[in-house]
């Protein structure tokens, strides 16, 4: 007969932590959890809506400290957002999600109870660079409301589909920011540099960065591009190259990384499309 999964914490009628063969698990399903307590097996496992083996051996300890030193509805709720994210993505997150997002959600709802503001000043750029965990981030706000009777600000959206990304690409919140954040830099030079100013929801403006994102990840890994580009494109957007180079000399200092002539030509062509565009 097969081991059981054993409760360890209810964390809510709809979420359990368990564990199995020495391994901790985050079970979630409707009435999962209710009238459960702690030894008590899951008998019937068709009741399990999703089973996560949630934790690396590198984040138990930090999970742990998240299950001691934080309410249980919080960690509940952001168990669900990751179960809906998962099942959306049909894909599975980085185990640090489990950490991360239950410690975010708890920093934010007790900066709002002490009345400080929540500004996300990258909200655009992360909707138009990750939209679909944008658009899941905005469902899970109803779920937040839903079961702790607290609205996040909108600036929340936006972090809470940073965490999606981050676990699905398996990178760290603060690198995914980081390159978000310069992609807002460098549309503000730009912006500078031809005395223009972009519409933020325009399609030349959403290719702008989603090219600058990829961008920059591939300058940053030291890959190429492969330059399927005119080789006399430079004498018709003369212009266009010399912003091109100075926003590419700009990345170099940024990461310190050498850019591939070939980016160059790609950035002077998104320039292009943006000037005749206005």
């Amino acid at each position: 007969m097969d081991k059981q999964f054993i409760i360890s914490k209810v964390l809510s009628n709809n979420v359990v932590i368990c564990e199995k063969e020495g391994k901790l698990y985050v079970l979630t399903g409707k009435g999962i959890g209710f009238g459960k307590s702690k030894g008590d097996a899951i008998l019937n496992e068709s009741s399990i809506e999703k089973k996560f083996l949630a934790i690396d051996d590198e984040d138990k300890k930090d999970y742990a400290k998240i299950l001691q030193t934080t309410d249980e509805k919080i960690v509940a709720v952001s168990e669900e957002i990751i179960n809906i994210a998962s099942q959306k993505l049909n894909e599975s997150l980085n185990s640090h999600i489990h950490v991360a997002l239950a410690d975010h959600i708890n920093f934010t709802i007790r900066r709002i109870s002490e009345g400080i503001d929540i500004i996300n000043p990258f909200l655009i750029e992360i909707q138009t660079l990750y939209p679909i965990e944008y658009s899941i981030a905005e469902e899970c706000m109803n779920l937040i409301k839903e079961r702790l009777n607290i609205v996040l600000p909108e600036s929340e959206v936006g972090f809470i589909a940073l965490h999606i990304y981050s676990a699905r690409v398996n990178q760290s919140v603060s690198d995914s920011l980081k390159y978000t954040k310069l992609v807002k830099e460098i549309i503000g030079f730009i912006q500078k540099e031809l005395d223009i100013n972009i519409n933020e929801k325009s399609l030349e403006y959403a290719r702008l960065i989603s090219h600058l994102r990829y961008a920059l990840q591939r300058i940053d890994k030291g890959k190429n591009f492969e330059n399927f580009l005119s080789p006399n494109l430079e004498k018709k957007l003369k212009q266009e190259f010399k912003v091109s180079r100075k926003v590419c000399n700009y990345i170099e200092k940024k990461l310190d990384k050498p850019v591939p002539e070939s980016e160059i030509g790609y950035i002077a062509v998104h320039i292009a499309r943006l000037i005749n565009n206005i």
